[in-house]
Order: structure tokens, then C-alpha cells, then sequence
């Protein structure tokens, strides 16, 4: 959350969903919690969503927008070098 906001994670209405569902489904004495296993299951999927986003974003950011490449600079891209031209050309 911290990565996904710029304000202070604590502030968002993401975190404070997630801290009033886990006290909603904490066990106490009085009751059991049945659906503790789903709750970390709903946490590590909400977990693996803002890193998909983060990573997204990055990769959005380096690759997109930049116009037409040249043919070198795209093939740089994927790990290959063009063949050099006999005679010195290119």
C-alpha cells in the first residue's frame, strides 16, 4: 500500500478496510473463526493484485510511449544484435 499511494498507507481506505475485516474475523473467546484460511487467502490474493499493479506501472513506463525505435535499438530490446553489412556498411 505504501508503494501504491502517495499518502501515508495508514490513510487509505484499502488499509483500513483490511485492519476492520482481520479484527472482524480475529477469534476470541466468545466465537470461532471459521473463515480465518479464507481471510490470508484474501490477503496474500490482495497482496499479489498490488505488486501486479506495481509492476505493471513500471513496465508501462519504461516500454510505452517512446514513438518508433530503430530496428538496432529494438532488437537491443530483446537480446539480439543485427548482422554486420560485408564492406563495413551498417
Amino acid at each position: 500500500l505504501r508503494h501504491a499511494s502517495g499518502r501515508p498507507y495508514r490513510d487509505t481506505p484499502a488499509y483500513q478496510h483490511i485492519v476492520a475485516t482481520f479484527r472482524a474475523h480475529r477469534v476470541t473467546s466468545e466465537k470461532l473463526c471459521r473463515a480465518q484460511q479464507e481471510l490470508h487467502f484474501q490477503a496474500a490474493t490482495y497482496l499479489c493484485l498490488l505488486r501486479s499493479v506495481r509492476e505493471h506501472t513500471a513496465l508501462h513506463r519504461e516500454y510505452h510511449g517512446k514513438g518508433e525505435r530503430s530496428p538496432e535499438e529494438v532488437a537491443g530490446l530483446v537480446g539480439f544484435r543485427l548482422p554486420q553489412q560485408p564492406g563495413g556498411k551498417g
